[in-house]
């Protein structure tokens, strides 16, 4: 090969490397790397100001509250007023630095960086090679330019995964700032705030709470709202065991109507203790408009058994034939006379017609207790009754197995004289 060959080969490669450099593909290149980093230095450079500015404004606050209190103290102590310390700003349950906000940064403006020299000696590499082979007719290797794309492509994924991380952090301080002062937050005015997917926003959540970004957060049942706080959780939890309790009340209840209506008799028996329990009401506040210590214990009394009454029948549905006059003449009457006598203790002036119909309505009331208490007693006619039937036959089985003979002895000597040792009445 020549002097002239070389020269023309020389010239041939360095025209081919200009026309490369000078094509569309490497200014594309070239303006995609300089967005590319612009971007990411933009991010540093907000992240710097935003940390300048806090501790400005930290510094500045301090400062002002210092000659608030120090001017207002001064006031106070001056007119003798006493001061107290105003309330200070709430503390949220978040971490301070999420992982990746720098990390992520610096990850991806260097993983830029090297992708970028990678990719552009791996490309030049291989341009190289092919004019060493167009014009040589041999190539020069092709090792060192696969490490150039080795060493590109861990630096294009750092730059992504420095990427991810960096929008991961922004994601969390978007949240936080969107929440406020808000213990609650609906999911879709964080999506809206982040312009991503509910879905999306449900599962940053929860890989937030996993890394322990949220200190004390939480996702309701439904995974539709956002609690930031144990505090806000815990009353969400209550809030859900009340509607709970609730539903089931409401259910007996749906249940309990729909067995009456079909149950004449348990429809009938809740009637008849509605109206009892409204009665014994009426006559308990009736006992406490009376401030009379002589009247005050009949009425007790009077409660206490109409109490005994209905608690029975509510045990025994089929005793209600037994109380029909018991509610519809006995006791109406019986409130009624009460009624009177609160309407005569009422009048201011106590003269003769109503200092007797007091004592003759008090004298009534004990004879009320105690027919009442005898109408409570025959409601247990049928159980004594089957008690003296059962007492009666087991008498007669014993004596006809010759078990009842003089008292307590039985035929069995063995028994006899294990008797003959209890102690006697």
């Amino acid at each position: 090969m020549n002097d002239k060959d070389i020269y023309d080969w020389g010239r041939e490669i360095g025209e081919g490397i200009n026309k490369f450099v000078n094509s569309g593909e490497i200014k594309e290149l070239q303006e995609n790397i300089q967005a590319t980093v612009e971007n990411a230095m933009e991010e540093v450079r907000r992240s710097v100001q935003d940390a300048a500015d806090y501790v400005g404004k930290a510094g500045q606050k301090a400062v002002n509250k210092m000659d608030s209190a120090w001017n207002t103290g001064t006031k106070d102590r001056a007119a003798g007023v006493q001061t107290y310390p105003q309330k200070e700003k709430r503390h949220l349950p978040v971490v301070k630095r999420p992982e990746g906000r720098v990390s992520g940064i610096l990850m991806e403006v260097f993983g830029t960086f090297g992708a970028v020299i990678g990719w552009t000696a791996s490309a030049m590499g291989i341009l190289l090679e092919w004019l060493s082979v167009k014009v040589a007719g041999m190539g020069i290797g092709t090792w060192m330019f696969a490490g150039f794309a080795g060493f590109a492509g861990i630096c294009t994924a750092a730059a992504l995964v420095g990427g991810m991380w960096r929008r991961r952090a922004g994601r969390f301080r978007k949240y936080v700032r969107t929440m406020g002062e808000q213990d609650f937050y609906q999911l879709d005015g964080l999506a809206q705030a982040v312009r991503r997917k509910e879905a999306f926003v449900r599962k940053d959540l929860k890989e937030m709470i996993g890394r322990g970004w949220f200190l004390e957060g939480h996702l309701d049942e439904q995974e539709t709202c956002f609690m930031l706080t144990d505090e806000a959780y815990r009353m969400y939890m209550d809030a859900q065991e009340q509607l709970r309790l609730r539903r089931e009340e409401e259910e007996r209840l749906a249940a309990q109507r729909e067995m009456l209506e079909r149950d004449p008799v348990q429809r009938q028996l809740r009637q008849t203790v509605e109206e009892g329990n409204e009665y014994i009401r009426r006559i308990r506040d009736i006992n406490g408009a009376i401030a009379e210590s002589r009247i005050s214990g009949k009425l007790e009394r009077l409660e206490n058994i109409c109490g005994r009454i209905f608690g029975h029948i509510g045990e025994k549905p089929e005793k209600l034939p037994d109380i029909r006059r018991f509610m519809s003449y006995y006791l109406p009457t019986t409130l009624k006379l009460l009624e009177r006598y609160r309407e005569f203790h009422e009048q201011p002036l106590q003269g003769e017609n109503i200092t007797v119909a007091k004592t003759e309505i008090e004298g009534m009331l004990d004879d009320i207790n105690r027919a009442f208490e005898k109408m409570f007693d025959r409601l247990f006619e049928e159980e004594a009754l089957d008690v003296s039937t059962d007492i009666s036959v087991l008498s007669t089985m014993l004596a006809q197995e010759g078990l009842l003979e003089d008292g307590l002895r039985v035929k069995d000597p063995a028994l006899n004289s294990a008797s003959a040792h209890c102690p006697q009445e």
